[in-house]
């Protein structure tokens, strides 16, 4: 039986734990019907791949981790464009909502999309909201996705201040992901209007020029969004976060005026990007020059 196709989460779970290239590889064939080409590497994912099994990737643990990398950020001159730290707990029975604003944000320090965002502090649920936390922090998140940087993080529960759009046309914060390569920022993906994950706005744009990029997306849901009023800032800091790293995704926002720092992903889409054209994939790859 083709051990591709017949998995078991547990399965994926061991080998995520001990054999992490192995379920890289494995997950990697599932989803594309090939294998990873590790001797000669050409697309996006597959070099992050490369990069995850043949490189020193310790770093990768102590920028992916939302609460470490805000030391890295201040390190390098952007405190100003951290969200306020409201405060960090070990365990959800630490939590006393009472010390929040009425809008804030509650996530886990070391997962992805599990973010909880509060918009009217007297309608929540703390029984349900600490369940909620409860779980996220007891998930191993990076086993089953053959993301082994995310396992050295020390989980914490951490909230911040809650953003909003009130400059900005648009029913959800505009999220800008700048693609830089070497420390250099060469495309913005943009992801707008995302409640609904399969109802979001998107679209690539080159830089510096804001370029739309058409036919770079399988799906094309995109409307021209203008140039972000900071964007050279905004580039500044992208490379700067991005300097002497091979590759990396660095998350901002700009609304109310100023930078908002997101987030560092080293491993987009787990190193298995699916909603980028083979030829743009390919483009991307071209931008890696491995050691």
């Amino acid at each position: 039986m083709d051990i591709v196709k017949k998995i078991t989460r547990l399965q994926t779970f061991l080998l995520g734990r001990y054999y992490p290239k192995k379920l890289a590889e494995i997950l990697y064939r599932k989803k594309f019907n090939k294998n990873i080409n590790w001797s000669n590497p050409l697309d996006i994912n597959e070099k992050i791949n490369w990069i995850s099994f043949n490189t020193n990737t310790k770093f990768w643990t102590e920028l992916a981790d939302k609460y470490e990398v805000r030391e890295y950020v201040k390190k390098k001159g952007y405190g100003n464009i951290l969200t306020e730290l409201i405060g960090t707990w070990s365990t959800p029975e630490e939590i006393d909502f009472k010390i929040f604003p009425d809008r804030f944000v509650l996530k886990c320090n070391h997962d992805a999309g599990t973010a909880i965002v509060i918009e009217n502090k007297s309608d929540i649920n703390e029984y349900e909201i600490k369940n909620k936390l409860r779980t996220s922090l007891n998930f191993a998140f990076g086993f089953e996705t053959a993301e082994p940087h995310y396992l050295g993080i020390n989980r914490k529960i951490i909230a911040e201040e809650f953003i909003n759009n009130d400059d900005q046309n648009s029913d959800s914060l505009i999220d800008y992901k700048f693609w830089c390569f070497h420390g250099k920022a060469a495309y913005c993906h943009v992801v707008y209007d995302k409640t609904v994950f399969k109802n979001k706005k998107t679209g690539i744009y080159s830089l510096p020029d804001w370029k739309l990029q058409e036919n770079k997306l399988k799906i094309e849901t995109s409307k021209s969004i203008p140039k972000p009023e900071m964007l050279k800032e905004m580039i500044e800091v992208a490379e700067s976060l991005s300097t002497s790293i091979l590759q990396c995704r660095v998350d901002l926002y700009n609304c109310n005026k100023r930078i908002y720092f997101g987030e560092l992903t080293f491993t987009a889409g787990c190193g298995r990007i699916s909603n980028y054209t083979d030829d743009f994939l390919v483009v991307l790859g071209d931008k890696i020059k491995l050691l």
